[in-house]
């Protein structure tokens, strides 16, 4: 917006210029390589805003780009985070298995020593009963 402002000011001054050139007693020629010129600068100012316009076009398309392939970037780091994650609990509800086997198999053995061990204090005690009372029969 701003150099429109520009270009059509200067344009204004020009053509202001351009009349009271006209209208002077100078010479046609002078007034013509005036306007030349006039119309040279304005040609120049579009060639700069033009040039200013396709640089800023693609100054934005390489920002663009680049938020194009960061977002990817973090797609992927998020996909490798979240398949991560599912290897982890998988691990872990693995080793929580194995721990609960270990856990099933060492109380088993315990109360299958605990069982054999009060079995085997019932016997005595059955034996020691029919020893205080002079039992024929001191099986049990």
């Amino acid at each position: 917006m701003t150099f429109i402002k520009k270009l059509s000011t200067s344009l204004i001054f020009f053509v202001a210029m351009f009349g009271l050139t006209a209208c002077s007693e100078k010479d046609a020629e002078k007034a013509g390589d005036k306007v030349e010129e006039a119309v040279k600068g304005a040609g120049n100012m579009a060639k700069d805003a033009g040039d200013k316009i396709s640089e800023m076009k693609k100054d934005a398309g390489n920002a663009l780009e680049a938020a194009g392939e960061k977002a990817s970037e973090m797609k992927d780091d998020a996909g490798e985070a979240i398949e991560g994650a599912g290897e982890k609990v998988s691990e872990m509800a693995s080793d929580a298995g194995h721990k609960l086997d270990e856990m099933k198999t060492s109380v088993s053995d315990k109360l299958g020593g605990m069982k054999k061990d009060a079995g085997n204090a019932i016997e005595d005690a059955c034996e020691e009963a029919k020893e205080g009372v002079d039992a024929e029969d001191d099986d049990c």
